[in-house]
């Protein structure tokens, strides 16, 4: 089991472990066994899953990049919401200069939360290579 700063349980093991064990069962031993409508929301069950899994994982670097952002971007310091609902709000009453810098943050947002919504979806993969390229 895994040693590493992922959460745990009182049992030690990580929550991708246990995410791991229960998508494996539904994909290995469940599907298999079901067909039509069953088999179908098995399939998404084990996807929300792996979303899930991934979200752990990545959620605390789109936290880190987003309360950048903020910090750099936000002419206030308290106002309510999250740093990507600050954000938002800022780019909607035109208090944020769009520039070169804020559109690769935005890019960097947008592959991270590809990479947990699906990181095999094709479309991710190819501005992946063209930002990078670019950057």
């Amino acid at each position: 089991m895994s040693q590493d700063s992922e959460q745990t349980t009182t049992t030690d093991v990580t929550m991708s472990e246990l995410l791991g064990a229960v998508k494996g069962f539904l994909m290995d031993s469940a599907l298999p066994a079901l067909s039509g409508r069953d088999q179908f929301n098995a399939r998404v069950a084990a996807n929300v899953l792996g979303i899930i899994n991934r979200e752990q994982q990545l959620g605390p670097e789109l936290a880190a990049l987003d309360a950048a952002a903020a910090q750099q971007w936000l002419p206030y310091e308290s106002a309510p919401g999250t740093a990507l609902q600050q954000l938002s709000r800022a780019l909607a009453a035109r208090e944020i200069d769009v520039d070169n810098h804020f559109f690769e943050y935005l890019k960097q947002r947008q592959l991270l939360v590809a990479t947990i919504n699906n990181p095999r979806y094709a479309s991710r993969k190819v501005a992946a290579e063209k930002w990078r390229s670019k950057s």
